[in-house]
């Protein structure tokens, strides 16, 4: 009988960019190449996209509840044809494999990237406590019964792949059995990190000149975009021309965007919203700084990403970024949301090349840790364990 029908359930997947997307169509070509037959079932609407294997796509413009009953048909159809479900994320995809799991009798393996209660709770605003404070609380019916849903999945699945111990820890603060949890970290390799132009000619067509400080994130309130826009008053009286690009979007965006206005920056604070693999290049070549101020990190793929690109990193000592950053060697560590040490550590870097340029070059050493044959050759030997009890 043939193991290799892989059906993967994703909540994202490309042209939708970060972390969780990034990987999944290079691995799914690795797999193809190792024998697998791989078939992606996610949201998102149709585009020109062609893949070398099928990929289904839930259109969003469906309410919720019609939108997750689509996913779930989809689900089970294309899981009767699968041998091992490879699922994604805790929302609906992760109920979905659940529920193959259940009803045919399917392995699961759950690549688990964050905690979906933590996230939706903290995005409603209907908490503000950390994510490992999240797991001993009790809270009210709603975020119990989300609790429960992802801890469900957990430890249903027949194996759990995370991306770092941190997230080892949170799986198993959630009530994760250990054995099923294996650490296989990130990687960027397969990422092309060129810009279109130079830098010069970028800054000219963008029309930005100084000084250029990125972020790249989902606009939710755990990644401190605000306090990176309230500071910016203060650089901008230091430094003059300086420029914050936002790229991303998310459900703070329209209360960044007040902020900025209400400081009287609009024209120093660039929204890019949503934009294309090769503009987020782009913005890549001409950053001075690559700023990260998040409370909380699995482990981050654009912080890799700026690591591959050569642009220095500012980030906080949280989650997967204690194993990714090493302070003061491939980038500069700051207490989340503390402004004044934030100000003085882009300060420190805008103002001292070398010290830069010797973080970029350490950190360009240091992605060695993060191979990308060694995360094709982990989750393939994941697949085979399974296939093989």
């Amino acid at each position: 009988m043939n193991k290799n029908r892989i059906l993967i359930l994703s909540g994202v997947f490309p042209p939708d960019i970060g972390g969780p997307t990034a990987f999944l169509d290079p691995l799914a070509r690795e797999l193809l190449k190792n024998g697998y037959f791989i078939r992606v079932l996610t949201f998102g609407e149709k585009d020109k996209s062609r893949y070398l294997y099928p990929v289904k796509k839930i259109s969003n413009l469906w309410p919720g509840i019609i939108r997750s009953f689509i996913y779930l048909k989809w689900g089970l159809w294309y899981g009767l044809k699968a041998d091992l479900v490879y699922n994604q994320d805790l929302y609906t995809a992760g109920l979905t494999g659940l529920i193959i799991k259940k009803v045919l009798r399917k392995k699961l393996i759950t690549r688990f990237v964050g905690d979906s209660a933590w996230e939706k709770s903290s995005a409603g605003k209907l908490i503000t406590d950390d994510i490992i404070s999240f797991q001993g609380k009790k809270y009210s019916s709603k975020i119990e019964r989300w609790k429960r849903a992802r801890k469900k999945i957990l430890t249903n699945s027949d194996k759990i792949i995370v991306a770092s111990n941190f997230l080892k820890q949170v799986a198993l603060k959630i009530g994760a059995p250990e054995e099923k949890i294996k650490v296989i970290y990130n990687s960027v390799d397969f990422m092309e990190t060129e810009a279109s132009s130079s830098k010069e000619e970028l800054k000219n067509k963008m029309d930005l000149k100084g000084k250029i400080l990125l972020t790249i994130a989902r606009l939710t309130p755990w990644k401190g975009i605000d306090t990176l826009i309230e500071i910016m008053p203060d650089l901008i009286e230091n430094y003059g021309e300086i420029s914050l690009i936002i790229v991303g979007h998310g459900p703070e965006f329209k209360n960044l965007k007040e902020l900025a206005k209400k400081l009287k920056i609009g024209k120093k604070i660039i929204f890019t919203g949503k934009v294309e693999r090769q503009e987020i290049n782009d913005y890549m070549s001409i950053a001075d700084v690559f700023l990260l101020n998040t409370n909380y990190e699995g482990m981050s793929h654009t912080l890799l990403e700026a690591m591959k690109a050569g642009v220095a990193i500012i980030t906080t000592p949280v989650g997967g970024n204690l194993e990714t950053i090493k302070d003061n060697q491939t980038g500069l560590l700051v207490d989340y949301s503390d402004k004044q040490k934030w100000i003085e550590a882009i300060s420190k870097l805008l103002d001292n090349s070398d010290l830069g340029e010797r973080f970029i070059k350490n950190a360009k050493d240091d992605l060695t840790r993060f191979d990308w044959n060694n995360l094709v050759k982990e989750t393939i030997n994941v697949f085979e364990g399974l296939n093989n009890e």
